[in-house]
């Protein structure tokens, strides 16, 4: 019989933060311990005790007035967790057919349970995807990347066109919404105006218009053609990242 040691409580909560950072982190910024904290749910002063923990254990970098990072051991540690939730939401959504709002919450529950056997495994029953349901890459079993070609939306210049390729936010509040708009992976859009002073953005998708705010604009990523005058009816329908992930 094979026996797997379970994770306790305290290292299922290190790998829940380390998860976040990786997540907040993503642009090259330090995380606050605010953003840390309503990532992972709980109170600042929660927050900031267990970033303290962390860096205690060197896997988390603090500086006053900055904010907290990943260490190089972070990093690897947090990059194993991205890649089991990720093949998680796979499984749940291709295999079982739960919903892209479900199978966040449902992988952050069974994470925990996934040991390198399991992942394995699992890994290969799905012919090693490289993205996960959101679009976002599932790093290498040496935890290096996939290549994204893409571009964040609201670094686009109006005019440009092209396909989602990735979504990159958890919150399952925006995912449903944007999913309600019919914003998916996959879908064709043209990019139509920027409002100035960080105002909505304006896009075309088939023949519905959508404004997005800023914050929403941020998490959605272009496969893009190009730069070009909008053209009266239809269209049809690349950057990479310094880690290229957060998902999920």
């Amino acid at each position: 019989m094979v026996k797997m040691a379970p994770q306790n409580e305290r290292e299922r909560s290190v790998d829940l933060y380390l998860h976040a950072l990786f997540l907040l982190t993503d642009q090259g910024k330090p995380a606050d311990t605010g953003d840390v904290a309503a990532r992972v749910g709980v109170s600042p002063a929660a927050a900031s005790r267990m970033l303290r923990n962390l860096a205690g254990k060197k896997l988390v970098s603090l500086e006053a007035y900055k904010g907290a990072e990943l260490t190089r051991g972070g990093m690897n540690r947090a990059v194993r967790v991205v890649r089991r939730h990720r093949l998680l939401e796979v499984f749940l959504h291709k295999v079982m057919g739960f919903n892209l709002r479900e199978t966040h919450e449902r992988a952050l529950l069974m994470q925990a349970t996934v040991d390198e056997a399991f992942e394995e495994k699992l890994d290969e029953f799905l012919d090693r995807p490289t993205v996960d349901p959101h679009g976002c890459p599932i790093p290498s079993k040496d935890v290096s990347w996939p290549r994204m070609v893409d571009s964040v939306l609201a670094k686009l210049p109006t005019g440009s066109s092209g396909r989602i390729s990735r979504i990159t936010s958890e919150d399952t509040e925006v995912l449903g919404y944007l999913r309600n708009q019919g914003l998916r992976v996959g879908v064709s859009i043209v990019l139509e105006s920027v409002a100035p002073f960080d105002g909505p953005i304006t896009l075309r998708l088939a023949r519905k218009t959508i404004h997005l705010g800023r914050r929403l604009a941020q998490v959605i990523h272009i496969e893009h053609n190009s730069t070009r005058t909008m053209p009266k009816s239809g269209t049809k329908r690349a950057v990479t990242t310094r880690k290229s992930k957060a998902k999920n």
